[in-house]
């Protein structure tokens, strides 16, 4: 794999779109966050007014979101952001202890965690690039928002295996789900999928739950497996994203989750945690002299 050309390598500039996908912020909420004075561009186009950020701010917005995802004010997690000191972290958690009791250790060892990570990136799991095929599906879509993704999926891919087995389809890979390019407002289209080996015919009674036939183009991807909850999920997305802007370019295609392992197919009951394995394949464009 070769550098990119005036590129820094060690800290590249993340357009907008590509910063949102990768934090899990909505491009409306960085620009929201970037008046308030708590997340700052560092790039500006004095024309376009078109925002960029370097992959080193994907720490700050890490802690961000999770402050803010555990309702601690904004104050505070200016404080806390501004301040990058453990103790001040401590200090703004204790104060909302009564709410956050049992969330206050996690809370503290995730900043801790994501404040390593600048001097350790080498904790950051390894990602590669892979040329996938084209896919037929059977999928459904829905206009869904962070707190209800696991809701949805689990309607979807209900309906999904039910139309697969209604039309004798034959699943032709793990079950995924893709994602826009980037996270432009608090609810994204979110279109679930079950691969299959051949189109079906679906008759009515099938399209009337929302299942249709698609088909998910082939792609060059950079992948990234991540192990665990899906609740940590934005650790993962933050480490591809990062590697994707330091290696390669973009292709600002939905981005896809592949879930490996996820339901014990007997009873159909999510595994536990340590158990879970998601794939996330974020489409790149294909570089000739990029390892495979």
């Amino acid at each position: 794999m070769h550098p990119r050309q005036g590129v820094d390598e060690t800290d590249p500039l993340m357009p907008i779109g590509m910063f949102s996908r990768a934090s899990l912020l909505s491009v409306k909420t960085l620009r929201i966050y970037h008046e308030q004075g708590l997340l700052i561009p560092d790039s500006i186009d004095t024309n376009s007014g078109y925002r960029s950020y370097r992959v080193s701010q994907l720490v700050d917005a890490a802690i961000i979101k999770r402050l803010r995802d555990l309702d601690v004010g904004l104050k505070d997690v200016a404080e806390v952001v501004h301040a990058r000191d453990p103790e001040i972290t401590r200090k703004v958690i204790t104060n909302h202890e009564v709410a956050m009791r049992e969330k206050l250790d996690d809370v503290t060892r995730i900043v801790d965690q994501l404040q390593q990570s600048i001097d350790l990136p080498s904790l950051h799991t390894p990602a590669h690039t892979r040329a996938m095929p084209e896919s037929h599906v059977l999928l459904t879509t829905g206009l869904v928002d962070e707190a209800n993704y696991a809701a949805f999926l689990g309607d979807a891919f209900g309906r999904l295996f039910a139309a697969a087995t209604a039309t004798g389809a034959a699943m032709a890979g793990p079950t995924g789900a893709r994602y826009p390019a980037s996270v432009d407002t608090e609810q994204e289209p979110v279109e679930a999928f079950i691969p299959i080996s051949a189109p079906v015919t679906l008759k009515p009674e099938i399209l009337d739950t929302g299942v249709s036939l698609g088909l998910i183009p082939a792609a060059t991807c950079a992948v990234i497996t991540h192990t665990g909850s899906y609740r940590t999920i934005g650790e993962t997305y933050r480490q591809l994203g990062a590697w994707v802007a330091r290696n390669e370019r973009t292709a600002d295609q939905p981005v896809r989750e592949y879930y490996v392992v996820s339901v014990d197919m007997a009873t159909g009951q999510l595994l536990p945690d340590d158990q879970l394995r998601t794939e996330i394949a974020w489409p790149i464009h294909p570089n000739p002299t990029t390892n495979t």
